[in-house]
């Protein structure tokens, strides 16, 4: 392996960034090192720009190929201290809405299911609007009956944030908590206790009983947190409050629950209104 991707490894620790950022960047500049079969120092931007026409690249969506220039990009500016010159031309965004669980769905996925601790993912995802990874990695300690609140370590971007717990949630949580007793984690590994869950064990186990009630084609932890997002903005909650609960950086990004369901903002008045008669 070329010792500059360990330097780029270093570099993102020392910044900061979390460790699946890291994983993620080393990978896709080991993918150019392999490409170029020479020291990573030596390329060239021919080399660079023949990289990102070849198929394996170019058949990628818009977000992984994001993915890999922002790696060399990173590589670039932090490692090598060269300017990145790429004359490329990404895939148009497709702007899709994604589907939604109905609230009736999410009751019939939490009421279906036998297993307490699926059940209590489900519930954490949907009543507090968590991503898969940071519902997993709950540390017990972290969570406080007094205040309804769970403090979320390490979210997207490194960054840790509190979230409101509704008190039905917090039952759950203490059911939970007498028939499991987590010391550390409140997800830990069935296979070693001082260890979380991991991420793909929450949602093979959630499929599994997402197809078990006919839910299997829009069922996934994420599904559950455009749920959320969904149902509380129809229950009134704003906008920036909604921003926060969801950890997103910028606001704008929780404004496309309002693009994608435009009943939720504000739509108009009917400016013809009693103009006619039947």
């Amino acid at each position: 392996m070329d010792p500059l991707i360990e330097q780029v490894r270093v570099e993102i620790g020392y910044l900061g960034y979390s460790e699946s950022t890291a994983k993620s960047y080393c990978e896709h500049v080991q993918k150019l090192s392999r490409y170029i079969n020479k020291p990573l120092a030596q390329v060239t931007d021919e080399e660079l720009n023949a990289f990102f026409r070849t198929s394996a690249i170019r058949r990628l969506s818009r977000t992984s190929q994001k993915l890999q220039i922002n790696s060399i990009w990173f590589l670039f500016k932090h490692i090598l201290k060269r300017p990145l010159n790429l004359d490329i031309a990404l895939p148009k965004a497709k702007q899709q809405a994604p589907s939604y669980l109905s609230r009736e769905d999410v009751r019939h996925l939490v009421d279906s299911c036998q297993d307490m601790r699926l059940k209590t993912l489900i519930v954490l995802c949907y009543g507090c609007g968590l991503r898969a990874g940071e519902v997993v990695r709950i540390k017990v300690k972290d969570i406080s009956g007094e205040r309804h609140t769970i403090l979320i370590e390490h979210g997207k971007g490194d960054k840790s944030r509190y979230v409101v717990v509704p008190e039905s949630v917090l039952q759950l949580l203490r059911q939970y908590w007498r028939m499991y007793h987590p010391s550390t984690w409140l997800f830990y590994s069935r296979w070693v206790r001082d260890q979380a869950m991991s991420v793909s064990c929450f949602r093979k186990a959630l499929l599994k009983h997402a197809k078990a009630v006919g839910l299997e084609t829009r069922c996934h932890p994420h599904a559950l947190r455009h749920a959320y997002a969904t149902h509380q903005l129809e229950s009134g909650m704003p906008l920036h409050q909604l921003q926060h609960q969801l950890g997103h950086n910028n606001i704008k990004t929780t404004e496309a629950y309002l693009h994608w369901l435009p009943e939720l903002g504000h739509g108009g008045v009917d400016l013809l209104a009693n103009w006619f008669t039947s």
